[in-house]
């Protein structure tokens, strides 16, 4: 199990009781990594970067006691995730005979058809179901207030599928993506509305009359982290020709066939455009604004800390050193 290097990461430590685990807590992911090891193709030390994220993450007002589990299974979602992004956006992986079936998981498990996969696809989809069954469903539906949101979960689960699925149809339909739809759909892939969930289903003393502008600053909050995530993987995007990255649409229809793009695409070589990037940042701090402006309504959770917790995820996004 590789790991991630601490001098490519912020130094700044928002929950040191949480941080203080890490160790224990990698212990505790080391059985799905070890799964994901099996069938999966980015280097491991990615959950190990993602552990460390989310340990400085989370509501102000998620009891103690949960901190440490909630970074596990917030983790282990990202994970979860990889694992079908994966068939959909690499050219190499791509399956979207096995994508169907993956994506039948959440809600619809009983209808998933075995008959249409070869051994080496039925592994993988044991394998990524055991992890949704085990260490996702079978965790959370233990948290004291799961019920009160299973019902927010549930949406927003099927808000990541839709992302999923507006994935597989732009990569398997040409001319098919278009900036708006990709801005509507795919910031569900950042799981933040979830990781709020499951926040909430551990939290004490949250106000629910403030509920709909939690939600509200927490949608921002995912169209910031797609911004910052953005930032650090979009010289891959652009080779890999990933059709559901904000970045390729973006790219051609400010820059169209840039001379260095197309010579990029030919040598199969990485490089950044800093107009471009100038561009993201500006759209990113707009975002912001409006999450401060959001947050002056909110009186039951520390807005004042959740806005530090962004300002710390677009750091470590900054300082993330290209090892997947």
């Amino acid at each position: 199990m590789n790991r991630y290097p601490l001098d490519k990461f912020p130094s700044t430590i928002l929950r040191p009781e949480v941080v203080s685990s890490h160790e224990e807590l990698m212990r505790i992911l080391s059985r799905d990594i070890d799964r994901y090891g099996k069938i999966g193709r980015r280097d491991t030390s990615m959950f190990d970067w993602t552990l460390r994220v989310l340990e400085n993450l989370g509501l102000s007002t998620v009891e103690t006691q949960y901190l440490g589990s909630l970074a596990v299974v917030k983790t282990t979602f990202a994970l979860w995730e990889v694992l079908i992004d994966d068939l959909i956006d690499n050219a190499d992986m791509r399956n979207p005979k096995l994508v169907e079936e993956l994506l039948k998981i959440p809600f619809d498990a009983d209808h998933i058809d075995r008959s249409k996969l070869d051994p080496k696809e039925l592994e993988y989809l044991d394998i990524t179901k055991a992890i949704w069954n085990e260490s996702l469903i079978g965790r959370i539906k233990k948290y004291p207030h799961y019920e009160k949101y299973c019902k927010s979960f549930e949406f927003d689960v099927l808000l990541l599928m839709v992302a999923l699925r507006y994935s597989k149809f732009v990569n398997e339909s040409e001319n098919a993506v278009s900036i708006v739809e990709n801005e509507a759909y795919m910031p569900h892939s950042m799981q933040i509305l979830i990781q709020m969930d499951l926040d909430l289903m551990c939290s004490k003393g949250f106000r629910d009359s403030e509920f709909g502008m939690l939600r509200e600053l927490n949608y921002i909050s995912q169209r910031m982290a797609k911004i910052g995530n953005l930032l650090g993987t979009y010289p891959r995007e652009l080779l890999e020709s990933d059709m559901s990255s904000e970045a390729l649409v973006k790219f051609q229809k400010e820059y169209g066939e840039d001379f260095r793009f197309k010579i990029n695409k030919l040598l199969n070589r990485e490089s950044r455009y800093l107009e471009f990037e100038e561009g993201l940042l500006k759209e990113y701090k707009s975002n912001y604004h409006i999450a401060e402006e959001i947050a002056k309504q909110i009186t039951s959770i520390d807005v004042e800390r959740f806005l530090q917790e962004r300002n710390f995820i677009q750091k470590a996004y900054q300082m993330k050193a290209d090892f997947w």
